[in-house]
């Protein structure tokens, strides 16, 4: 079976951040449009998908259609290969609505053609057009990648052109794969007498076929209306990409696009670069690739208090508590109340704490961990201006506690994901931060919470940790590397002279030794850095 249509490898490679995304290769329609009738076509060809070919002006996918990017460079590879030895690829399922013509199935499988005959791997013109001229670093990178897997392996769609004008410069296997060109085709089904209400029946009942809509995706195509919705693809695109919001006013539009851009950098800048050599990385980990949908998703419905499952729940249904959003404030609300959040957590914002993501929500080797993050959300959500302060007068040893037991940010996956351990781990913080407050040390809290049941096994979790991959002959893994970077470096990370605190690139600003108001001047030697929280408070 090929690795394009193996529905485990799918899933795997679904995990990784080596992903193409090939979105912007078939454009987007609404399914229920309707526009002049025009004639099947009833067999496609190679040449059919070029810009001005029969077919390509008119696909189409669903408006609610998932994002085209799970597959890697080497799927893509192999499909085009496959296309060219003609062996069997699955046929594409298609279904007409006026000039339109939609694609029910076979989405990935007819976009990684598109995209060999355009040369556009997500870092082309169609995809600059769709997503902007400033693509994101890893979306370049597979892009990239598979270029040069391509070409190396296979050749681009234009040396198979060129081989038919010049066939005595060509490469033999590629003039004789381009001189069947004018007959070779893909294989299409159509859906036939059916409405667009029975197309989309069709389009999610094929979809749980093979390869399976991750069930927090299939939630949001489902309620695709919802601000849920809305605001979780307007993050996750960092404003750009299809224009899922497009009914709403001009105005509206550009206020959701904005705030996308402004939280998808805040949560995903600066980009991870492996094996990690920096402690300058992003408060959320890596924002590309399916892995950060139920992440986002979850974030934008704890921020906004939706009383709906989260994406740990996989059970999916018609109706699962969502509110279509008629005009888009709704959107334009949620996404507002994240971004309130995540200024508090590591941003320039006057309300920000500043928190060290890598100490925060990280575990000791570098993997981001949602559950530790989306706590503190929850945490936050519940204190007021006094509790901030009650924080910050014991950050230091809080942060002390944390560096002396580091597994404990990654031992908390043992509590599992969701709204059911979501308390044990916000009740985790607030004993320590309480114990803290009545005059404990950091070590006699660890000692009082190893006497818990509850907790103990967090605070032992060191010898329990999942052991990092060894690689032969004595090398060491991407892993391993940046355990040992994280290890070395956190503990002498810049601290926050006013809260002891550790220091951000993101969450830091310069503040007076001595304020204005009492006289301070603006030299260099009356500068630091601080943490904008306590910049904004220390003198007050």
């Amino acid at each position: 079976m090929n690795a394009w249509s193996d529905p485990g490898e799918f899933e795997a490679v679904a995990r990784t951040t080596n992903v193409v995304n090939l979105d912007a290769l078939i454009k987007r329609a609404d399914l229920a449009e309707i526009g002049e009738a025009s004639d099947d076509i009833p067999t496609l060809y190679i040449n059919g998908l070029e810009p001005k070919g029969l077919l390509y002006p008119a696909l189409r996918k669903p408006d609610f259609q998932r994002e085209t990017a799970v597959w890697s460079p080497e799927q893509v590879s192999d499909l085009i290969a496959t296309f060219l030895r003609r062996e069997l690829i699955p046929a594409v399922i298609l279904w007409r609505s006026g000039k339109h013509v939609f694609v029910v199935d076979g989405a990935h499988r007819l976009s990684a053609l598109i995209a060999w005959v355009h040369n556009d791997y997500g870092d082309g013109t169609i995809s600059q057009d769709f997503f902007g001229s400033v693509l994101p670093e890893d979306q370049v990178k597979a892009a990239r990648r598979t270029r040069d897997f391509v070409d190396g392996t296979i050749g681009s769609y234009l040396e198979h052109r060129d081989a038919i004008e010049r066939p005595d410069r060509a490469r033999p296997e590629v003039l004789e794969r381009a001189q069947r060109f004018g007959w070779q085709n893909i294989e299409v089904q159509w859906i036939r007498g059916a409405d667009h209400a029975k197309a989309e029946k069709s389009f999610f009942r094929i979809n749980q076929g093979g390869t399976k809509i991750e069930p927090t995706e299939q939630r949001i195509l489902l309620a695709r209306t919802s601000a849920t919705a809305l605001a979780s693809r307007a993050i996750l695109r960092g404003g750009s990409g299809h224009n899922y919001w497009d009914k709403f006013s001009a105005a509206t539009q550009r206020r959701i696009e904005e705030l996308g851009r402004e939280i998808f950098a805040l949560m995903f800048n600066p980009n991870i670069e492996q094996p990690i050599r920096t402690l300058d990385l992003p408060m959320a980990g890596q924002g590309y690739g399916p892995h950060a949908l139920p992440f986002v998703f979850d974030l934008v419905n704890i921020a906004n208090k939706v009383q709906v499952a989260d994406s740990s729940n996989k059970r999916v249904k018609e109706e699962d508590g969502f509110i279509d959003d008629l005009d888009g404030s709704e959107t334009v609300k949620y996404l507002t109340e994240v971004r309130r959040l995540l200024w508090r957590f590591c941003s320039n914002n006057p309300s920000s704490l500043g928190l060290h993501p890598v100490l925060y929500f990280y575990s000791g080797s570098g993997v981001f961990q949602p559950a530790a993050l989306l706590s503190f959300v929850v945490l936050m959500k519940e204190w007021e201006t006094a509790d901030y302060r009650n924080f910050v007068e014991v950050r230091s040893q809080f942060e002390e506690f944390l560096l002396a037991n580091r597994n404990i940010t990654e031992a908390i996956r043992k509590l599992g994901t969701g709204n059911r351990s979501r308390p044990r781990i916000i009740g985790l913080y607030r004993i320590i931060i309480n114990q803290l407050r009545e005059g404990k040390t950091s070590a006699e809290v660890a000692n009082a919470l190893r006497e818990t049941k509850d907790y103990g096994f967090l605070i032992d979790a060191s010898d329990e940790a999942p052991p990092m991959l060894a690689l032969d002959g004595g090398s060491f893994s991407r892993e391993t590397k940046g355990a040992a970077y994280i290890a070395e470096a956190l503990p002498h990370a810049q601290k926050c002279p006013s809260c002891g605190g550790l220091m951000h690139r993101n969450g830091m600003q310069v503040g007076h030794r001595r304020h204005r108001r009492d006289g301070g001047s603006g030299r260099q030697d009356n500068a630091m850095m601080q943490h904008p929280f306590c910049n904004s408070t220390v003198h007050n």
